[in-house]
């Protein structure tokens, strides 16, 4: 499949008019979804008006993307906390900074290969019963080529269904089970050693969580959909031959081109995106070092 590409420089014009807020610049990079964000130094602490703007553009954009950033590891917690109260992802992170325990290393190739082994389009831990609001991903080694990331617009897919689809799903709840999106089939090299295998009884044991099908974001007031072939197991309330058909066609239905971002990672590239209305894919082809520094966000009950 293909998507649209952020492969805008801080330096480098871009034919999508830039809209100026307080001192921001914001370029579109799809008009579904994603911006890069110039003229902030994410090291230094923000204006009311800079974090304000940097939160329109999030809303309004779904990921934004920022460049050319040199960030401690205080520093892009205290960023962070522009967008909530991080939380820690136990289910899936191993690696940890024992000084910022929220922060989740994510550190692939160079002879260490990445655990999203199978493809896996995935709102972040959907599985639990408050879903993570977003996430902050910060690289600090990319390859040469490859290791990409791919998001897809909930709101861009949503109104792109047809009137009798939006009707059939409306106050529709799905059940999403963590296990699904960690089990042993997908990632099963997290669990050879006896902590990987005490980590994935811990996973089993965890309840579904059942969430509506369509959900409307809390800010902005718009509807977006909610599943992802990660964590969405069956929808409630329709037999699991209905369930099977119906969420097959809204996975492939996420997946178009024309919802979607690209983003080809450089050091000191951070993007930050809301999960309450994206999904998004790792994509698995490089073989060089990937570090990235990720911290998510704690979230709310979707409605």
């Amino acid at each position: 499949m293909t998507a649209a590409s952020s492969a805008a420089s801080p330096t480098a014009p871009i034919d999508a008019p830039p809209h100026f807020c307080s001192g921001l610049v914001v370029r579109p990079t799809t008009p579904a979804i994603g911006a890069d964000l110039f003229g902030v130094d994410l090291s230094k602490p923000l204006s009311a008006d800079e974090k304000q703007d940097i939160l329109d553009a999030l809303h309004t954009h779904q990921v934004v993307f920022f460049h050319d950033q040199t960030l401690t590891n205080a520093e892009l917690s205290a960023f962070s906390r522009l967008f909530g109260e991080p939380q820690p992802a136990n289910e899936s992170s191993f690696d940890k900074d024992e000084a910022f325990p929220e922060i989740d290393v994510l550190a692939f190739g160079g002879g260490r290969r990445p655990y999203n082994t199978q493809e896996l389009w995935h709102s972040d831990f959907s599985g639990r019963a408050m879903p993570t609001m977003g996430s902050v991903l910060y690289c600090l080694e990319a390859p040469s080529a490859g290791g990409d990331t791919i998001w897809a617009s909930g709101y861009a897919a949503y109104d792109a269904l047809s009137d009798k689809m939006k009707a059939y799903l409306e106050g529709m709840q799905a059940e999403h089970r963590t296990i699904k999106a960690f089990g042993d089939d997908i990632r099963s090299n997290l669990w050879k050693d006896e902590k990987g295998r005490k980590r994935l009884q811990e996973l089993q044991a965890l309840p579904p969580a059942e969430h509506p099908v369509v959900r409307t974001h809390p800010v902005t007031g718009r509807k977006a959909l909610f599943i992802n072939e990660g964590f969405t197991e069956r929808l409630l309330g329709v037999s699991r031959k209905e369930s099977d058909a119906v969420l097959g066609y809204l996975f492939e239905h996420t997946r178009v081109p024309e919802f979607q971002v690209r983003f080809r990672w450089r050091k000191g590239d951070l993007a930050v995106w809301d999960n309450r209305v994206t999904q998004h894919y790792a994509v698995s082809d490089y073989t060089e070092r990937r570090v990235m520094h990720r911290i998510t966000i704690r979230g709310d009950r979707p409605f």
